[in-house]
């Protein structure tokens, strides 16, 4: 058996482990836990190749990302926020919603990037060619999102996915792909893609802030 076909295997029954484990055991609730632990061990483990790629060597290619994610964002919101502009903001929890939006960056954004991008391409880049190592990327990062059964959060996983691991590729950033991520992720929470998102942490953290 090549190397290739060992990666793969490795690849499916880590992602299958992981499925089976979270849904049996019903950690959905621990899943920020997780990744905030796992994503310390991969800093402490790889510091110094964390530092090489955090910000990117093209600073043409991350101006054209941004530009396309501002524009991605403001397309979202204009077709699908429908009352965005119309709701008054409650300034009483401006404070509350500021700690709330750190919280996602660093407690769940950041983790995914480290793991996702920095640990998957670590692990994969050199046994896989550029499509196929986007195409499995975003297949693990999608079905990782299957345990919160929502056929929505697995499309936009995917999809959203595709871009993130594209942008990586091009500028090898963490800085870029975290930006990108946290945007996406965040406008989309906001607009009320993930209602169904029932066992996440940070949506029961979004309805208590944004709504009680």
């Amino acid at each position: 058996m090549n190397r290739k076909k060992q990666k793969l295997i490795e690849i499916f029954l880590i992602t299958f482990l992981f499925f089976i484990l979270i849904i049996l055991l019903r950690l959905q609730p621990f899943i920020i836990i997780m990744l905030l632990v796992t994503s310390i061990l991969i800093i402490f483990r790889f510091k110094n190749k964390i530092k090489e790629i955090i910000f990117p060597k093209k600073t043409k290619s991350f101006l054209y990302f941004i530009l396309f994610d501002f524009f991605l964002v403001a397309s979202l919101i204009i077709f699908f926020g429908k009352d965005f502009f119309t709701n008054e903001l409650d300034f009483e929890k401006y404070f509350l919603i500021s700690i709330l939006i750190l919280f996602y960056l660093f407690f769940s954004v950041v983790p995914q990037e480290l793991i996702f991008r920095f640990l998957f391409f670590h692990r994969y880049e050199y046994y896989f060619n550029k499509n196929e190592i986007l195409f499995l990327n975003s297949l693990v990062f999608c079905f990782c999102h299957i345990i919160y059964f929502d056929i929505s959060i697995l499309l936009f996983s995917f999809f959203g996915n595709l871009l993130f691991t594209f942008n990586y590729m091009q500028n090898k950033s963490l800085l870029v792909v975290i930006a990108e991520h946290f945007l996406l992720g965040q406008t989309l929470i906001i607009l009320g893609f993930f209602d169904n998102f029932n066992f996440s942490f940070i949506k029961k953290l979004y309805n208590l802030v944004l709504i009680n």
